[in-house]
């Protein structure tokens, strides 16, 4: 198998086919990652320090792109910066903004036209940039055809300045909806750096990461985060599936707006692939707010858990109601954690809904 360049054969610690799943249990939901207050916490500009698309707002172009917040009231409101604000609000986190983005084109490589890649801080252009980020007014075109890029967007973004301010992070938070996004929080993990992203549609590129790259950071998907007497935790929210239990999962092979809607799928594949597990699990095609698709088939099947994207209130009634009908439906969520009503069930529901833990615990 070859992921990021990287080859990888499985170790003895990933569990193997040659026992009976009957008896075994998946745990998801452990990982987590704790704030105690006054941790440095690096997050990308887009939606967080400012959006460039908002105009006329408190958050707009006339915000400088590396303003440090003086409260969370100086914080994007929604998607990251949505969370980004319970963090302050909770931990009393310090942000420091990751910009700008330097990004070279590669020769002879276009996807479909010239396409860039961001530094790592090391002298090196190792990650792809989604052309839409090329493309925003604030970008700076340098004579030789380089970018600088100040409206940074996902971990391929940031990577660099996040490099270069290791000594001062403990967190970095930002998209990963792209693989590439992917590949940058995982070299994060590599430098010691912490990764949360609540976009998480290729956060299952990393799973087993820990095992499989030798690294002890944590790098979270969607997950909730919660107030302590001690500041916060993001993700801790475990739920417990026997491995022969039925799985509803929703995919879709739809654009945007709808592709996020396959992370679920994304998941579980990735989970079945990299832990060798023989999971039983069904996918069900469901674009935005058709959550109803999936818990339709789970009742056919009288299946208890499901794999979901909750986006808006379409997608959160179904969901909600099929939760509270018993307390053994469960789900797990993802890309949901971005939106209220997402982020709501995870608080709704703590004992039935958890997050795509990327360090899933296999009991035999």
């Amino acid at each position: 198998m070859v992921l990021f360049g990287l080859w990888w054969t499985p170790k003895s610690s990933f569990p193997s086919t040659s026992w009976s799943q009957e008896s075994g249990k998946l745990v998801l939901g452990l990982s987590k990652i704790e704030l105690r207050g006054g941790e440095g916490i690096g997050v990308q500009v887009d939606r967080i320090i400012r959006d460039i698309q908002w105009k006329g707002s408190d958050y707009d172009e006339r915000v400088p792109p590396d303003r440090i917040p003086e409260g969370s009231s100086q914080v994007v409101p929604y998607m990251e910066g949505a969370r980004v604000r319970e963090m302050m609000e909770y931990a009393g986190v310090r942000i420091i903004p990751l910009t700008p983005a330097h990004g070279k084109k590669k020769e002879g490589e276009s996807y479909p036209e010239p396409a860039y890649y961001a530094a790592d801080g090391q002298g090196n252009f190792s990650f792809f940039i989604d052309p839409s980020k090329t493309e925003y007014l604030t970008v700076e075109r340098d004579l030789d055809g380089s970018l600088i890029l100040p409206d940074t967007h996902g971990f391929n973004m940031v990577a660099e300045q996040a490099y270069l301010k290791r000594e001062q992070l403990f967190l970095v938070i930002a998209c990963m909806d792209i693989p590439a996004k992917a590949e940058a929080a995982l070299y994060l993990a590599q430098n010691g750096i912490h990764s949360y992203t609540v976009t998480d549609r290729f956060a299952s590129e990393l799973m087993g990461y820990k095992e499989r790259f030798g690294v002890e950071a944590e790098i979270l998907g969607s997950a909730p985060i919660r107030e302590t007497e001690t500041g916060a935790v993001i993700g801790d929210q475990p739920l417990t599936i026997s491995l022969d239990e039925l799985i509803i999962v929703q995919y879709t092979n739809k654009g945007y707006p709808d592709q996020y809607c396959d992370t679920p799928a994304r998941y579980f594949d990735q989970l079945k692939k990299i832990y060798q597990l023989d999971l039983p699990v069904i996918k069900v095609p469901a674009n935005v707010g058709e959550t109803s698709k999936i818990i339709e088939i789970a009742r056919l099947n009288q299946a208890e858990v499901i794999g979901v994207r909750v986006y808006n209130e379409a997608d959160y009634q179904p969901v909600a109601e099929w939760l509270k009908e018993d307390s053994n439906h469960r789900a797990v969520l993802f890309h949901s954690a971005a939106y209220p009503l997402g982020n709501q069930l995870f608080f709704e529901f703590p004992e039935q809904t958890t997050f795509g833990d990327l360090s899933p615990r296999i009991v035999r």
